[in-house]
């Protein structure tokens, strides 16, 4: 059976796999067409060679999941962010967690500085890193939470309608922790109306890397056994494939507006060969707003 070392860690992972929203990259997405030189972002504001921008978000799950396990029965959650973006690349932001069964329900402060920058002329080569320091609203005072700080860093390749994206993340604090998630994305449109607004599908496959503790019995279990006693249990830390997860949103584009209505099939994998895990669904919403701030 897989053994989660503390409640702590869970809620850390669960919102470091992206640095605000857990089911895509939706900032990478939102650097690359604010930052990324794109012409319709720049007609739309009328924005000089130098700008900023304002951008605000709420999104909710149906479910709150790690790695596809689902956390808690029916436990839905909500985050909401707040960013600053520069042109040139910079960005500062803050994001924050609430949990409908977590005590606190309000669970943790994600502060954010990063910078992306186009590797090529066309600007379908992106690099951006990161880094988020977290603060743990907890009243537990026993819950241990050992990874405080993240390094992440992620390279997107893509051409009008079809990309790639590989996301690092570096957990630090009193330990170290590593996860991988590479995808796949693409952005279809389907009806243009007024001069940039427009609705399209953006459906993405990712799958995501990490470690887990697996539980085996020890050498020793069996003559444990055999003379009456407890069996030994030893616990190993091991890194691989966690879930596969297919995502399918329709967004909304309407002036600084976005809306996001997704649905999002995660197939978990262990590498524990004594438990398996079902495969889960779950709906999710968010809405964003831009302001431009020349």
């Amino acid at each position: 059976m897989k053994a989660m070392r503390t409640i702590g860690i869970l809620i850390l992972l669960l919102v470091s796999g992206f640095t605000s929203w857990s089911q895509t990259d939706r900032l990478d997405s939102l650097l690359y067409e604010v930052l990324g030189n794109d012409r319709e972002i720049k007609k739309l504001f009328k924005q000089p060679s130098a700008y900023c921008y304002l951008y605000g978000g709420l999104a909710g799950d149906s479910k709150t999941f790690y790695a596809g396990r689902e956390i808690g029965e029916d436990m839905y959650a909500l985050n909401g962010s707040l960013y600053f973006l520069h042109s040139k690349g910079f960005y500062l932001g803050t994001s924050g967690s609430w949990y409908s069964q977590s005590d606190p329900h309000y669970s943790t402060t994600i502060a954010t500085a990063g910078y992306l920058k186009a590797l090529n002329r066309k600007n379908t080569l992106i690099f951006r890193a990161s880094y988020n320091r977290y603060f743990y609203n907890s009243q537990d005072a026993e819950t241990s939470y050992v990874f405080k700080n993240n390094l992440g860093t992620s390279l997107s390749l893509r051409n009008k309608w079809i990309g790639g994206r590989l996301s690092l993340n570096f957990l630090f604090g009193e330990e170290f922790g590593m996860n991988a998630t590479p995808g796949i994305f693409s952005r279809i449109a389907l009806v243009r109306f007024g001069r940039y607004n427009k609705i399209q599908l953006e459906p993405e496959v990712s799958l995501f890397f990490g470690s887990e503790s697996v539980e085996y019995a020890s050498a020793g279990s069996l003559s444990g056994q055999m003379s009456g006693s407890q069996p030994s249990v030893a616990t190993e830390d091991v890194y691989g494939l966690l879930n596969t997860q297919f995502y399918l949103p329709v967004c909304i584009y309407i002036g600084g507006f976005d809306i996001e209505l997704g649905y999002s099939v995660n197939i978990p994998t262990t590498q524990d060969e004594n438990i398996s895990y079902p495969i889960s669904s779950f709906f999710s919403i968010s809405l964003g707003y831009m302001l431009s701030l020349n």
